[in-house]
């Protein structure tokens, strides 16, 4: 009968310890190389092409009315409150073949780099004709400024 005591007291005692290590992990910020994929695509809602562009967004509100001239989807809130939103916009092309993604994001002292790859078909790729507008809206989890350095890979078919 002892036995059952102590190791209800021993149960409990675990429990505590490993809820307080699960609630202090969920409090830390992600580190600010960690970025959120929030939205991606080839094809503006409205089938009007853009003009190649990055934008760095402040706010979930400027986000919201970004992300509105290239989809009917609702914008992902994020609940990071230091932050910023990028938007990487690979403009108007005359085929399929074509993306635009971050890769990965660098930190330094006063800035973030986020490394974009532009991924384009070769001179011998059979491309379809279609017009295709390829994006990517990302979260940054940085007040940093943010710095954009790009790369372009040709594929070949």
């Amino acid at each position: 009968m002892k036995r059952v005591p102590s190791l209800l007291v021993l149960a409990v005692f675990s429990w505590a310890l490993s809820g307080c290590t699960r609630e202090s992990s969920a409090q830390s910020p992600p580190p600010e190389s960690q970025f959120v994929v929030l939205n991606q695509g080839a094809v503006p809602q409205n089938g009007l092409s853009t003009k190649k562009q990055t934008k760095v967004l402040s706010s979930l509100a400027e986000y919201a009315a970004e992300l509105a001239a290239y989809t009917n989807d609702p914008p992902l809130a994020i609940d990071f409150t230091p932050g910023k939103y990028l938007l990487v916009d690979m403009g108007g092309r005359s085929g399929g073949g074509y993306s635009i993604g971050v890769t990965s994001v660098d930190v330094a002292d006063d800035s973030v780099r986020a490394n974009v790859k532009l991924t384009k078909p070769g001179p011998t790729c059979v491309l379809l004709p279609v017009i295709t507008n390829p994006y990517q809206f990302i979260f940054i989890p940085s007040l940093k400024e943010v710095l954009v350095s790009e790369r372009v890979e040709i594929v070949n078919c």
